[in-house]
């Protein structure tokens, strides 16, 4: 065994010494200068580490009076000695790591502070440290005390024990808001900055989502009011893959408002008036806060007169008393009203005005149908636009009236129960039309001015607020016109034929063409059928060709009659103007035109 021994002397390196003895542990402890060396042999396979601690001084490290002390174990003897282990010192050593593992929260002892860490054992073969910045400068740990951390890895790249406190005290914390949200227990938290759609809470270590609709029970105007305050939070949402929260405030609110909305649902009554503030307006009304209660304000229960919009009367934020008009417990519905603060005027409009009187007041308002008008505070009457004139036709009131004009008007009609007035402009005025009998007769010769131009035709002032209509197709005896702009203009003073008077639609009916002779007899008798004539291209519509001919006569090819080949060529390259060879179809007096067809051979 010493010659095997001699033998692996010369292969000792350095700072490492391996002896392989078949089967045999040999174990070598030496000082060499104070310095230790450990020798152990692996028996059978078994890893034999020497490890060198330091070594400052060696003189001949392969003397071989190095090893006179060595002391050679047999596998037997071996055994004999770790079976003379006592159990409690291999249960000691067993202990020492067993509870020890990565990715868990443990408890270490802190073993030294720097300026750059804190050092803490964690019963391992070697301490840990930890970035002191992950510690609080007012809430360091002192020398000896226990604190939880995380340990991440017993060994990284540069075989250090990686740990995080803030990783431990985020587990705990998030273990903790969780059961909050389970429990729907409220957590504290301070508002820190403002992001897209929201605000960021901070919940101590862990920071939450709070979305902007859930700031407060009220639309929020500025999130920048709520930030670095501390408010209460409901957790609504939680991303365990994320490692995210969503927190809500306005849960919050809301709780302690329906608490709130009861105490006054409990003690609301109809009649009643109370105090609330304006928190919203729309077209048809006004919702007021009644102290975490919303009732509303219906545009009809603002005035006892008409209004256009409730921001006539309130302004968001204005502090109003109602009366409670209606309220429903099982919708939680309350109908309230401001105009029931005062007397209803409309209950001594009977005794103060009667049907025939005449009256005056101030337009407030102009509609196309009609003028309001104000009687008095809180009554209106309406003029219809049909009550203005006998006969005038007013197609746009504004160009005649104007609001805040003082209008006299005869009362035609009260209706209390419904709140309505009728008024006339006309009925001032003896009806003109009783004597339009004795004044026109059907081919009378009449002149006039041009009061109004429509699509349809135009109307004519005769005098004595009497009006005429002149129908399109009786401007001209040839031509067709889509408005009558293309042949009169307002003010124009024109003259004219009766051509009828209408006592039931007190209508009379005029007639420009009718002043000169009809020549569709003639243009009979000008254009036969089978005739060749020439015209001149005016237009293609959908239907056919338009064609001028003489004397201001329209003539038409209809598409059927020209035929497919023609369309595809000849149509494609007509221009406006252009001589057309025609022959005639047809006379058509009562559509004003000639009926057409091409004169010309197909191309080929």
């Amino acid at each position: 065994m010493n010659e095997k021994l001699d033998q692996n002397l010369e292969d000792i390196k350095t700072e490492e010494l391996i002896v392989n003895v078949d089967s045999d542990l040999v174990e070598v402890k030496e000082t060499v200068d104070s310095d230790l060396v450990e020798v152990k042999e692996t028996v059978d396979s078994d890893l034999v580490e020497v490890k060198e601690i330091t070594t400052k001084k060696i003189k001949d490290y392969l003397s071989k009076d190095l090893f006179s002390d060595v002391k050679i174990i047999s596998g037997q003897e071996s055994d004999e000695e770790v079976n003379s282990l006592g159990k409690s010192d291999l249960s000691a050593y067993e202990n020492t790591f067993k509870d020890i593992s990565e990715n868990q929260i443990i408890s270490a002892k802190v073993i030294g502070i720097s300026e750059s860490d804190i050092m803490v054992d964690i019963g391992f073969k070697s301490e840990g440290l930890i970035n002191r910045s992950e510690f609080n400068n007012k809430d360091l740990p002192e020398i000896g005390s226990k604190i939880d951390i995380f340990l991440e890895k017993f060994e990284d790249t540069d075989g250090n024990i990686t740990l995080s406190k803030y990783k431990a005290d985020f587990i705990k914390r998030w273990d903790q808001l969780r059961e909050f949200c389970d429990d729907a227990k409220p957590v504290k938290g301070k508002i820190i900055k403002r992001v897209k759609g929201g605000l960021v809470v901070d919940l101590d270590v862990i920071q939450a989502f709070l979305p902007g609709s859930q700031v407060d029970v009220q639309p929020v105007k500025n999130f920048d009011d709520f930030l670095n305050k501390e408010f209460d939070f409901q957790i609504v949402k939680v991303d365990e893959l994320r490692k995210n929260l969503v927190v809500s405030r306005k849960a919050i609110l809301q709780e302690s408002l329906n608490e709130k909305r009861q105490e006054i649902m409990d003690k609301i009554k109809v009649d009643e008036t109370i105090s609330g503030i304006v928190k919203n307006i729309t077209d048809f009304g006004a919702f007021i806060d009644l102290g975490g209660v919303d009732g509303l304000i219906h545009i009809t229960d603002f005035s006892w007169g008409r209004i256009n919009h409730p921001s006539e009367v309130v302004s968001i934020g204005d502090t109003v008393d109602v009366k409670v008009i209606d309220y429903n417990k099982e919708t939680s519905r309350i109908s309230l009203g401001i105009k029931q603060l005062v007397a209803n005027p409309w209950k001594l409009i009977s005794d103060k005005y009667n049907v025939g009187d005449v009256i005056s007041g101030k337009i407030v308002s102009i509609m196309n149908y009609g003028i309001f008008v104000e009687i008095e505070k809180g009554v209106e009457g309406l003029v219809h636009i049909s009550e203005i004139s006998w006969n005038k036709n007013i197609e746009n009131l504004s160009d005649h009236y104007k609001t805040g004009d003082i209008l006299e008007s005869k009362i035609l009609s009260i209706d209390i129960e419904d709140q309505k007035i009728s008024l006339g402009i006309k009925q001032l005025t003896e009806d003109p039309w009783k004597n339009v009998s004795s004044r026109f007769a059907i081919n009378d010769k009449i002149k006039g001015s041009i009061n109004n131009i429509t699509k349809f035709g135009a109307y004519v002032n005769l005098g004595d607020d009497i009006e005429g209509f002149i129908r399109n197709t009786d401007f001209h005896w040839t031509k067709n016109i889509s408005h009558s702009k293309e042949f009169v203009k307002k003010e124009d003073n024109v003259e004219l034929i009766v051509l009828e008077i209408s006592d039931k639609d007190r209508k009379i009916f005029l007639g420009m063409k009718q002043m000169t002779e009809n020549p569709w007899p003639e243009i009979k008798k000008q254009y036969l059928s089978g005739q060749a004539i020439q015209g001149t291209f005016n237009s293609l519509t959908d239907s056919g060709m338009v064609i001028g001919l003489e004397n201001d006569i329209e003539g038409f090819i209809p598409i059927d009659k020209i035929s497919k080949k023609l369309r595809k060529n000849y149509l494609s390259s007509i221009k406006q103007g252009e001589l057309v060879d025609l022959l005639v179809v047809e006379v058509e007096e009562k559509n004003k035109r000639v009926i057409l067809m091409l004169n010309q051979p197909d191309e080929d």
